[in-house]
Parts: C-alpha cells; structure tokens; sequence
C-alpha cells in the first residue's frame, strides 16, 4: 500500500472498545468470483472522520455494510480477517446491539425510509422508539437534527411526497438522531444541492466531535475535503490511507485511473502544500503568483464520443407557458412557470431540493399535466399527444433507474424501447449495440440489470432512452452515484447527443457538469424560474448573491477566478486561459 500508515500508527490509532477497527478484512459474495475486498484494513476512533474514496465497483459500499455491522448478517458473504464495531465483532452482532451501536445511511432514500410513516417527525421519532428512548427526551433530539440539516420546514410533510434530494436530508436525519457511536454513511450527498452537502459535511465534523466514530464513503470533494483520513480503494484493495490533499491527489487517486478534483489539480500546479489543498483563499493566493501565472497549465481531461443518428429526425421546440402544478397534499411545486427550449439547445436546470426542477421536467413529456397553462412540442399540446408519440419525441432518463428497469438482462432492457416503438430488422439491432458501447455496457449485456451497482444501473436506463434516438432527451440527475469517470462518460453523451442536433436538458445539482456541458443554464427557486443564460453569465461573481439564495454556489474554478479578480471563469479551463491571459 502506498501512502499508508506504518503499522505502528495504526495500531496507536485502534480503539480498544470504541469506533472501528479493520484488520486485514477480506469479503467475497456468493457466486463472485474475484473479491470485493482483499486484505484491507482501517480504523476510525471515536472523534474521527474517515472518508473513502476510489472508482465505482471498487469496494467501497462493501467496506461501510461491513464497518455497520451489515455483512454478514443482513448481506451474505464470506469474511476474512477481523472487524469490530465497539470493540465487538461486527460478523457477530445481532440486530439489537446493533441498532445500539452503529447507524448506517445509504446513497438511495427509498432503501432508508420506513414508508410506514405520515410525517418526517414521525419518521425521525421511529427509530428513537426502537432504541427505547423516552418520549420527552425525543422531540429534543429531532428538532436538533432537522434545524442542522435545516429541514425544519418539512417536519409535517410526507416523506414519499417529497423531492429526492429531500428524502435524503430526512433519510440522513433518521440515522443521525439514533445517537449511534458510530455512523456510516455510504454517499449521503448523491442527490443533494450544494448547500445541503456542506451542511452533511459539517454534521460529520460536527458528530465526531460529540465523540461518534465517522466513516463515510463519497464522490464529492466537497465532504472528501473535510475529513481526517482518505482511504483510496482500487480492484478492492487498498491503494493509499493519508489526509485529503495527498489520497485524492494525482499521486494516489490519479494513479488510480480517477480525475483528480479541480481544486486538488489546481493546488498541485500552484505548488500549494499538500495539507491545504482544499483551503481555497491558500490556492488562490498561490495563483496570483507570476511564476505560477505563466507556467504551463495542467491538462484538463475530457472524454469525447462519435455518434451518428441512424434515424434522421427534425429537432423539436419545447414551450413552457405560465405552468403551475399542485400535489395531492396541496405543495405547490411549480408556480406560473414560462420556458421555451429551442431545438438543438442543451439545458442544464438547476436549483435546491425541492424547487421544482423534476415536477418541470416531468412536464416536458406529458408525465406531469399542469393545473394552469401549457406545455407544447413543436406548437402541438403535450396534452394531445397520445403517450407513444409523446414517449417517441421527449425520452426521459429518471433520477432512481430502479423506476425504470424491468428486463432480465441489460441488452433486452435496451432493446424494448426500439421494439415498442415499432423498429425491427438491421436498425433495431444496430440502435441497441450503438447505445450499449455509447454507455459503455457491452461487458454486462447479459448481465440482470438488479445485479449491477446503482451508477450501472443509472448507465443501463439512459442507455435504453438512447436506443430509441429521441428528438429531446431529458435526464434527472445523470451524475448521481458516478465515480469520476462516470460523469466523465455522460457529459460526453449529452456532447455527443447534441452534437447531432438533439436537444438535452438535464436536472443537475452539479455544477460543473453543468458549466462544462451546457450553453444554457435554467435557474429555480421555490418552483419558479428566477435566472436563465449561459454559463458564463449564471456562474459569474455579480450572480453569486442569486444562486446562494437558491441553495446553490458556482463551481470551484468560478469562486477562485472571483477571488482572482479574473471575471467569470466556470470551468477549470476558463481559469487557467485567464491565469495565462493576465500573467
């Protein structure tokens, strides 16, 4: 292992009767040939926050069900070495000391909650009930936790009736006021703003400095950056264990195979110490540094895709007029809401859980039908389009792909779009092979899409909309659960897809996927439009006040070219042009 703790250090790092310990752990499913894990080992002490970090299928879903307690008990497979959770054998504990001793927060809400109660604060006071805990001393405990994760306002609400990214606050806000000494948490920022991830950010710092042991396995750099600890798996082995600037920098990550954050790579070329690699006043205070200005920028990877259209289809116009639209329990989600997408345009929306940005999207194929004004395809009423040519104009990629998959294997999964729509012979057959190689699914075509991860699972359902070339295509949070070369892989479909005259609009909370892959960016709050222009002119420093309001913040090559004075710099290449520019 590089980068790794001696021994030694560890063994002064190991809790004797708290937190986590890994020893040498190995894991292998059923059925598996390879393991998931192979002789990996770590700690995380009472106090401590530990990230994990590496490419999809690494292992890392699998360390935080083992750390929890969850393997073998609740998940079947073999384990080798040892692994404690307060200092008693995690393979041994049933679900009573369990319960007691660690809580665990996994990427999908739908898989957390009980779907048994009417309200959050129900949902919150259910697992308190379970651990015994006396009533007067529940709803303490609950309004702490919904005001850190400032949910408050939904105490009353249905949890299943609420946005995605909500049901993940809500799901994260169960486990937390358990109490439990230690937490995992397994990508709780998948499906959240920007605003809501560094909240989870700081209720890890914030739980482990109340004494609770901190796992917590991410993609985003934003809660990466805060903890104590990275380990970096690969092939479910450990590659590197040190702080965040050194474990996801080009040395460990970056051999890896995985992108290296922005504001790492930036750091690295700015020559900033390791330690601070996050702390965005230190690098941009580096680059302003002349020498620094005219060095050599850094390569800035991305991944590039040919597609040709086998079927030649006009583009379509997409109208929005004064839309509103109310949910059974009477939210009102989007309120008099006007958007024209013009044909061949890619529109990123963006906006805080709960805006409306899904309830919109859901319009834009008929799903949803407005309680006031009109949706239209090309001037013809969404209303008034039967669904199978609604289905062939608008294809709709939905944010859990467990809505959408139904087929027993991957190829016959994709093919069903094709052959629902009529298409048979040479062309199907030619549609479906193009959309598994454009997703990079080809290795897993006879593969039962529900025995592949969630990030597969998401590529296998956006596949099975590309086999059926939709004139628009709408995509609900594409980027949920990719590891870096994932997202690397979308953008250059929706690059790829619009390049042939396509229209893309997709829901993001990324904001660099959306400054890197969209010319125009839809701004909503509380389910209205309140910004709409292109990158440039939503990411610069005179909007920054607009989008805080809206739960979101500029990429991180937009907030260090503001503090540089350098204008309006939304992706890592704008930055460095105008570092070179003004050197």
């Amino acid at each position: 292992m590089t980068h790794a703790e001696s021994e030694p250090e560890a063994a002064a790092r190991r809790p004797d009767t708290a937190g986590i310990a890994l020893e040498a752990v190995g894991v292998r499913y059923p059925a598996r040939r390879e393991p998931a894990l192979a002789a990996v080992s770590l700690t995380v002490a009472p106090g401590e926050v530990a990230g994990v970090a590496g490419r999809t299928d690494a292992g890392k879903s699998t360390l935080a069900l083992l750390a929890a307690g969850f393997i073998p008990r609740v998940v079947r497979a073999s384990v080798t070495g040892r692994a404690t959770v307060d200092g008693i054998p995690a393979t041994g504990l049933d679900a009573g000391a369990l319960a007691g001793r660690a809580g665990i927060v996994f990427s999908t809400p739908a898989n957390q909650l009980s779907a048994s109660k009417l309200t959050v604060r129900e949902e919150l006071a259910f697992g308190l009930e379970n651990l015994g805990v006396p009533r007067e001393a529940m709803d303490p405990r609950i309004d702490a936790v919904l005001a850190e994760l400032d949910i408050e306002h939904l105490a009353d609400r249905e949890p299943f009736a609420l946005s995605g990214g909500e049901q993940q606050r809500v799901a994260i806000a169960s486990i937390v006021a358990m109490g439990t000494g230690t937490l995992v948490l397994d990508e709780p920022t998948a499906q959240l703003d920007p605003a809501g991830t560094r909240q989870v950010a700081e209720l890890l710092r914030g739980s482990a400095a109340a004494g609770r042991a901190v796992l917590c396995v991410e993609h985003d750099p934003t809660v990466l950056g805060h903890v104590d600890r990275c380990l970096v798996l690969d092939g479910g082995r450990a590659v590197g264990l040190a702080p965040p600037g050194v474990a996801l920098g080009s040395g460990v990550l970056g051999a890896t195979g995985m992108p290296v954050p922005t504001i790492v790579r930036l750091a690295e070329h700015a020559g900033v110490d390791q330690a601070l690699a996050f702390d965005e006043d230190e690098v941009a205070r580096r680059l302003r540094d002349p020498r620094v200005r005219a060095s050599p920028s850094p390569d800035v990877p991305k991944a590039t895709l040919e597609w040709t259209p086998i079927q030649e289809r006009p583009g379509v116009s997409l109208e929005v007029r004064g839309v509103t639209y109310r949910y059974a329990g009477g939210v009102e989600a989007l309120r008099g809401v006007d958007l024209v997408i013009e044909p061949g345009e890619a529109v990123a929306i963006v906006g805080q859980n709960g805006s409306g940005k899904t309830t919109l999207a859901k319009h834009l194929d008929g799903l949803l039908r407005p309680d006031v004004g009109t949706v239209a395809v090309d001037d013809r009423d969404i209303a008034s389009l039967p669904v199978h040519e609604a289905a062939r104009t608008v294809g709709f990629v939905f944010q859990n792909p467990d809505d959408q998959l139904f087929n027993r294997s991957v190829e016959r999964e994709v093919a069903f779009g094709p052959r629902n729509l009529g298409l048979t012979g040479p062309d199907a057959r030619e549609l479906v092979e193009r959309a598994l190689q454009l997703a990079d699914l080809l290795a897993v075509r006879t593969t039962n899409p529900y025995d592949l991860g969630l990030s597969t699972r998401k590529l296998v359902a956006l596949a099975s909309v590309l086999a059926m070339e939709p004139p628009v295509l709408v995509l609900d949070e594409p980027t949920t659960g990719q590891d870096g070369p994932g997202v690397s892989r979308i953008g250059a479909i929706v690059d790829a897809y619009q390049g042939t005259g396509r229209t893309v609009v997709a829901i993001t909370h990324d904001m660099e996927f959306a400054a890197r892959h969209f010319g125009r960016i839809v701004v909503m709050r509380a389910g209205q439009v309140v910004a709409d222009g292109t990158p440039l002119d939503i990411f610069s420093p005179e909007r920054s006040a607009l989008l805080a309001s809206t739960g979101l913040e500029p990429p991180v090559a937009a907030r260090l070219g503001a503090r540089l004075g350098l204008g309006s710099t939304p992706t890592p290449e704008a930055l460095l042009a105008a570092l070179v520019g003004s050197a």
